[in-house]
């Protein structure tokens, strides 16, 4: 009964723990006087300020530094689009090959799937026949059909 044990050997931490703290002292925080929080009030402005002039002068040196974006090297193709139409520009256009301006590839034409039942077009496709349906009814057909067929 290894619940029964560590239940009991955790009510028994959690005894030494409270026996410990009733035996510390309970140590009061003291409240600063009006004098003394003056005093850490001038202790911390004067922090501050140090502080803000380090932030002016690093904002300082980084105004100094001059940001330029690298330029761009090599061939390009940029695309424009405005409310007149696209533009698209080939920065250079000899280093470009002919597969651009090849005739494009048609994608393979997919065949709708139509209910087996209906001859709509089908969302659905039963699980145990693997024919397609359109409807709640045609499903009902195909499993009358299904169970006739056995």
């Amino acid at each position: 009964d290894r619940s029964e044990a560590s239940k009991s050997a955790a009510n028994e931490a959690a005894q030494r723990r409270q026996e410990l703290s009733k035996n510390r002292p309970i140590q009061e925080e003291r409240r600063l006087t009006q004098e003394e929080l003056l005093e850490e009030a001038k202790q911390t402005a004067v922090e501050n300020q140090k502080d803000l002039e380090r932030l002016v002068r690093i904002e300082e040196d980084m105004k100094k530094v001059s940001w330029v974006k690298p330029a761009l090297t090599g061939p390009r193709i940029i695309f424009h689009s405005n409310k007149e139409g696209n533009a698209v520009i080939f920065t250079e256009p000899e280093t470009i090959g002919n597969f651009i301006f090849e005739e494009p590839v048609s994608k393979p034409s997919t065949k709708k799937v139509v209910c087996a039942i209906t001859g709509k077009p089908a969302k659905y496709k039963d699980p145990l026949t693997g024919q397609p349906y359109a409807t709640l009814e045609a499903f009902k057909k195909l499993r009358l059909q299904h169970s006739k067929g056995k």
